[in-house]
């Protein structure tokens, strides 16, 4: 998990921008999985699944996009908020566990 720390202090990250962070990182996953490259890169890593229909794949964009139009779960990012508060630090980058956890589970929903 790449974080972005801010040392100073006088600028403590906001739960505001904590959540933000995080929704706009989860997002930027997803605007990654809406390209078909994508899509097929994350089906290959987590389900070597090399081919799918056009059918199936749809779905998964459309379910994809309904995520994408969600306001954070907050219970299942609490850890994540929590520790990026203690730690006065934000997210750069979209591979943290829980982003996967949520993508994967509207993957397996279609036998992914």
């Amino acid at each position: 998990m790449s974080v972005n720390k801010t040392d100073d202090k006088s600028t403590l990250v906001s739960m505001e921008v904590v959540i933000t962070n995080i929704k706009e990182t989860r997002d930027q996953l997803i605007d990654d999985l809406l390209t078909d490259a994508g899509l097929m890169a994350f089906l290959v890593t987590h389900f070597e699944t090399f081919v799918i229909s056009p059918i199936k794949a749809e779905f998964l964009k459309r379910d994809l996009k309904e995520l994408r139009a969600t306001n954070l779960d907050l219970a299942h990012y609490a850890a994540l908020i929590r520790h990026m508060k203690e730690h006065n630090q934000l997210l750069s980058d979209s591979t943290h566990p829980l982003f996967v956890e949520q993508c994967i589970r509207i993957f397996r929903k279609y036998g992914s």
